[in-house]
C-alpha cells in the first residue's frame, strides 16, 4: 500500500491482460482508479456512484467482489 499526496495505492491480486503485471487501485478523496502501472491504462468511478450500487448500509455489507468484476469488465472493454 502506498499513500501519498492523499492518494492511497492498493496493488490487487488481478493480472493485466495486456503485460500481465499486477494491478492496482487508487483513490483519492473523488475518485477510484483501476489499472495497470506498468501500461499506464486506468478506468475511473466516482466512489458515491461506486457506495450507491455496492454498500449496503442495513447490514453493513461491502460487495467488493462485485466492485472488482466491474472494475476489470471496464478496464477490459
Amino acid at each position: 500500500m502506498i499513500v501519498c499526496m492523499d492518494l492511497l495505492a492498493v496493488e490487487v491480486a488481478s493480472r493485466c491482460p495486456l503485460c500481465g503485471s499486477a494491478m492496482e487501485i487508487v483513490e483519492d478523496n473523488t475518485y477510484v482508479w483501476f489499472g495497470c502501472k506498468r501500461c499506464l491504462r486506468y478506468v475511473k468511478r466516482e466512489k458515491r456512484e461506486l457506495a450507491r450500487r455496492y454498500v449496503n448500509y442495513s447490514v453493513r455489507l461491502f460487495n467488493w467482489r462485485g466492485l472488482m468484476e466491474e472494475l476489470y469488465a471496464l478496464y477490459l472493454s
